[in-house]
């Protein structure tokens, strides 16, 4: 964290911290897992093994939710004309032309 009353929080108002961005993550916002990660480690260098556990599978649900997201981005960009209307359906904004 950039402010200096990070230092002031205790382990249990920490580790709730790092919960509550840990759930937070699973309503299909992995960007906050990153947060999570970005929130603690740069700044701690002491961290109860609750928190670290919290932290590592942060990490892991936000490289496997975002790898699974890229894959289907990828797929969705090849094969969405190929799809006709099913793939304009699923498509936020249709196309012109």
């Amino acid at each position: 964290m950039l402010v200096d009353e990070d230092d002031k929080l205790n382990d249990e108002k920490m580790r709730g911290i790092a919960r509550k961005l840990w759930i937070a993550g699973f309503f299909f916002l992995p960007w906050v897992w990153m947060i999570n990660i970005l929130f603690f480690l740069p700044h701690r260098k002491v961290l109860s093994p609750a928190i670290i556990w919290y932290l590592k599978y942060s990490l892991i649900g936000f490289f496997v939710y975002t790898g699974i997201f890229m894959t289907w981005m990828g797929i969705y960009l090849v094969n969405r004309n190929k799809w006709g209307a099913f793939g304009d359906s699923i498509s936020i904004t249709v196309p012109f032309g």
